[in-house]
């Protein structure tokens, strides 16, 4: 039953209004899309029909979104509206699924009253406009978006390596903004009348384009003159490696326990080499700095290659993820999916050396138990901290006495419900009330999980996750 509270959940806002970090976030956004929509009606147009205007709000507001892509990807976090890297990448992804119908659509909802006259004019007008010569930008920009869209959808099943993809998919999507833009100043309706109108868009082109200059060209060059010195790369589980890089100052860079940067290990200064990795250290560990990276692809195989001593190059820290958003509750559950423990355990070693007396749980999950990573470390502060407790959770079937510290199978919802009833000896319900909750880990784990936690009636402003997915 589709209900108000859930089409608002949809749009991150919920019933009763409340305005969360998200909802406000959207509330932003949807404020600047309206903009160029306002300006585009506030010129003096013809008189247009009902399904003209339609057409025209429709067309307007996606080129808008299409320009929006830029700045959030850009990583601007001196603007809050576009800090929340996370929040941002999720949404870059859907409004970019969103743009690929709407550009599919685009040619067909206007030639649609021409067919629907007789399919002779349609026909007629098809090919006007595909031999058009001036509407060669809108055809190229139309195909170029959807083979485009179908590649970053597809682009673990093609294959490709993530500085590759990254490269192309900046490069093309840059190209068809600009013949887009050309498109519409060029043969829109608007733009063949207005030069008022054809300044709106190539001011927002031209914003996206420096966007896209500073954060691929200029940018690197200026971390090139802030180094890091690479300390130590050691194994610590069958797939995954510790990182651990060191500023060269010893000053200039700060963190929060639950934050990522962009790493980039090469020699070269483009931005396609940046890889983005979660902090697993601790502020207290600074001027050095560790990462947990598990050997997932391409760049990740090759981490035993890199040399002691070279410099190492970062863009951050980002992320919304930190301790203060758990400063008031009475417990707190931290549950990591595979490479998700670096942030995990970045918070933890931050609670660790705060020495928080609260309830503390880790819940770890991984396919086998030789991926589990510096279990010396956490045991070692089950034994410390005042009321810190791990749980294990494994898919593989191991041939040895039970062990209470291992579950079988994957985090659902009867290993969460377990690690509540630990913390109020068995009454989860009083547990559940004040508990911050930190989730990491691949997409499908997050969804699973966030699942798990609604069924077991956790608040949604009580959650605080980010997904291993860019």
């Amino acid at each position: 039953m589709i209900t108000q509270s859930s089409v608002l959940e949809k749009f991150g806002l919920q019933y009763p209004f409340k305005f969360n970090k998200k909802s406000k976030l959207a509330l932003g956004y949807f404020c600047l899309m309206l903009l160029p929509f306002l300006a585009t009606f506030s010129l003096d147009m013809a008189d247009k029909t009902t399904y003209a205007t339609i057409l025209t709000t429709v067309n307007v507001l996606a080129m808008m979104a299409f320009y929006m892509q830029f700045p959030l990807v850009s990583r601007l976090k001196s603007f809050s509206l576009f800090a929340n890297i996370d929040w941002n990448i999720t949404h870059h992804k859907k409004i970019g699924l969103w743009l690929g119908i709407i550009f599919l659509l685009h040619p067909v909802l206007i030639l649609a009253p021409r067919f629907l006259v007789s399919f002779d004019d349609g026909m007629h007008s098809l090919v006007s406009v595909i031999t058009a010569p001036q509407m060669l930008t809108g055809i190229i920009a139309w195909v170029g978006m959807i083979i485009w869209i179908l590649i970053a959808i597809f682009k673990n099943t093609l294959n490709i390596s993530y500085e590759t993809w990254r490269f192309t998919h900046m490069l093309g999507l840059v190209t068809i903004m600009i013949l887009a833009t050309l498109h519409i100043t060029s043969v829109g309706s608007h733009g063949q009348f207005q030069e008022k109108f054809n300044l709106i868009w190539w001011a927002l082109c031209a914003t996206s384009v420096t966007m896209v200059l500073y954060n691929y060209f200029i940018k690197p060059r200026i971390l090139r003159s802030k180094p890091f010195k690479l300390i130590d790369v050691a194994q610590v589980s069958s797939t995954d490696w510790q990182v651990t890089i060191e500023k060269k100052d010893a000053s200039g860079f700060d963190f929060e326990a639950g934050q990522f940067v962009w790493l980039n290990t090469s020699k070269h200064s483009g931005g396609v080499k940046e890889h983005p990795f979660s902090i697993a250290s601790c502020q207290a560990d600074l001027p050095r700095v560790s990462f947990l990276i598990r050997n997932l692809g391409d760049y990740t195989s090759k981490l035993d290659t890199l040399k002691i001593g070279q410099n190492v190059y970062v863009d951050g820290p980002y992320g919304s993820i930190n301790l203060a958003e758990s400063s008031k509750a009475k417990a707190i559950v931290l549950i990591a999916g595979g490479a998700g423990i670096a942030p995990m355990l970045s918070l933890l070693r931050g609670l660790a050396e705060k020495n928080d007396a609260r309830p503390i749980r880790l819940i770890y999950g991984n396919n086998r138990l030789d991926q589990m990573v510096l279990q010396d470390e956490i045991k070692a502060l089950e034994k410390t901290m005042p009321n810190f407790k791990q749980q294990l959770v494994c898919n593989e079937e191991f041939n040895q006495e039970h062990r209470e510290d291992i579950y079988q199978g994957v985090i659902d919802k009867d290993c969460i419900e377990g690690v509540f009833n630990s913390i109020n000896n068995q009454n989860s319900i009083e547990a559940k009330k004040d508990c911050t909750v930190y989730l990491c880990g691949p997409k499908p784990m997050i969804a699973g999980v966030n699942t798990s936690l609604k069924s077991l009636n956790i608040p949604k402003e009580h959650i605080h996750y980010e997904q291993l997915s860019f």
